[in-house]
């Protein structure tokens, strides 16, 4: 029996803008560091994408998996006066999403993308497809093309 091609918000955004990409199916898994370990990608390629709360508005960060947020970076690029994490209670209100599910493509939530500069040193990037099972891969040219993200210094490494 043929199995159905997976679909999902993300890959439907992607079909309509004629964008090229591909599905990784995978083990369950509910963070971007388990993805790589699972898809065996270099942590550099996975997209670890957070949900931060700057001044009053919520922002979409898009930085690798093995570093982590700078709300310094965030709130010089923003010229916000406060930065904090979002709450999971922010991710499921707002963007009606599971914890862990959250996909690059903040104009598909009408949020504000930020890209660390550090994810353009790879050619593609790979995040949730908006499925604990499932991650897409896309040029990161792609990506920019269709996001527009504002690009910073917005993570640092792990201690």
């Amino acid at each position: 029996m043929k199995q159905k091609p997976f679909k999902s918000p993300v890959t439907t955004f992607l079909d309509k803008a004629k964008a090229k990409y591909k599905i990784l199916e995978h083990k369950l898994v509910y963070t971007a560091h388990d993805a790589a370990q699972t898809t065996k990608k270099k942590l550099s390629e996975i997209a670890k994408v957070v949900l931060v709360r700057a001044d009053k508005n919520l922002v979409l960060i898009i930085l690798p998996a093995g570093k982590y947020v700078d709300f310094g970076g965030i709130k010089k690029a923003l010229k916000a006066k406060k930065v904090s994490m979002a709450t999971e209670k922010d991710i499921v209100k707002y963007l009606k999403t599971k914890i862990g599910l959250l996909h690059p493509f903040g104009t598909q939530y009408k949020l504000q993308t930020l890209l660390d500069k550090s994810m353009t040193k790879t050619k593609k990037l790979i995040a949730s497809a908006g499925s604990y099972t499932h991650s897409i891969e896309i040029s990161l040219r792609d990506f920019e093309k269709l996001e527009n993200p504002l690009k910073g210094m917005f993570s640092k490494k792990h201690k």
